[in-house]
């Protein structure tokens, strides 16, 4: 047994508590709590957190994602297998600087929506274990923490830009001033790449519980802006796998597209509760565009599809191409955009007309 002050295993349950280990009811009744930081912690504690960080990550990753069975780039070939056989362990490593910690201290100090003493740390100087730790805590938070003031996480420097969280819940970056956007690069090479691997049927779940709440969106501004930040991120995530051949990254995308796109899909799935009582035609057509913004990237995804097929096999992007080739096959793409298609057609105002 390790003692430890009660700052200290108040700080510990809120790691737990990212890290899914401790229950919300023991946990988020601290996020209310002021309790004042020690000048320093005791190296028990810091032992501690060491631990739970180096144990819980790996554990999330696995169980989300990276047991699973599954085929993608490495280097010029594609690798099957779990993550960690796909890649060695070696260069699977985490490592977490200061930030990490003083994130731990500061949520454990000071409330959520405390303004006066907001949380920042430097883009360029967090490491990908700092990142990954701040999507799972933010999961967290937004889930069980929002009337607390999670909502203010968002507005501040790490989570402003981070690709991660933008990409998982881009209702949630709505509000963003223009200055802010997310920063793809940590996620798109090395290991960044190969924890959105492990996080693939994370961010499918994600995107098909966003497309499906359209459905009941009756506020067509509320409409609009959920399909402007989609294209936003979207686009930002598109532009940064593409010239680095790395197409399999957006698998998730046709997985969703394969849950939304079955032979009974219809506009109502997306328009169904829409009030445009009132609104001029251009606004109509700038909310039927935002309620469609997934199905109209679709065709971006088909062109990489087309392109593919003219790649040859000596040609450097050869396992890139047949990879993306063998997804889209399985996701019978080519039948998913002919569906998004007619759905987006029925909105055309010409139609309509």
């Amino acid at each position: 047994m390790q003692s430890v002050s009660r700052f200290e295993a108040n700080l510990l349950r809120l790691l737990g508590y990212f890290l899914y280990r401790e229950p919300p009811e023991r946990a988020l009744p601290l996020l209310e709590e002021r309790c004042a930081a020690p000048p320093c912690l005791h190296s028990n504690a810091v032992r501690l957190i060491k631990n739970a960080l180096a144990k819980g990550c790996v554990f999330l990753l696995a169980q989300r994602g990276g047991w699973r069975r599954e085929r993608f780039l490495r280097g010029s070939r594609s690798v099957e297998g779990r993550l960690w056989e796909r890649t060695p362990p070696a260069e699977l490593g985490l490592t977490f600087s200061a930030h990490t910690l003083r994130f731990l201290i500061w949520i454990t100090a000071h409330r959520l929506d405390d303004t006066a003493h907001a949380w920042c740390a430097p883009e360029k100087e967090l490491t990908l274990g700092d990142r990954l730790l701040l999507y799972f805590a933010y999961e967290r938070l937004r889930n069980g923490a929002e009337r607390m003031g999670a909502s203010a996480l968002r507005m501040q420097g790490p989570f402003r830009h981070h690709a991660l969280c933008w990409l998982a819940f881009p209702g949630d970056y709505t509000a963003m001033p223009a200055s802010a956007g997310p920063n793809f690069a940590p996620w798109t090479h090395g290991a960044g790449a190969c924890l959105l691997e492990a996080l693939q049927p994370d961010l499918a779940r994600r995107w098909i519980e966003v497309e499906s709440s359209k459905e009941g969106l009756a506020d067509p501004q509320a409409m609009r802006m959920l399909g402007l930040a989609q294209e936003h991120v979207l686009t930002a995530f598109l532009d940064a796998i593409e010239p680095i051949g790395r197409m399999d990254l957006a698998r998730f995308l046709l997985q969703t597209a394969a849950a939304l796109l079955g032979p009974h899909a219809h506009v109502g799935m997306w328009t169904a509760q829409l009030n445009l009582a009132g609104l001029r035609v251009a606004d109509r057509v700038a909310t039927y565009q935002a309620a469609t913004s997934f199905l109209r990237m679709l065709d971006r995804l088909q062109t990489w599809e087309r392109r593919a097929r003219g790649v040859g096999y000596f040609d450097e992007d050869y396992a890139a191409s047949q990879l993306w080739k063998a997804d889209w096959e399985q996701a019978q793409g080519d039948r998913l955009v002919d569906r998004a298609r007619a759905i987006v057609q029925q909105l055309s105002p010409l139609r309509q007309a």
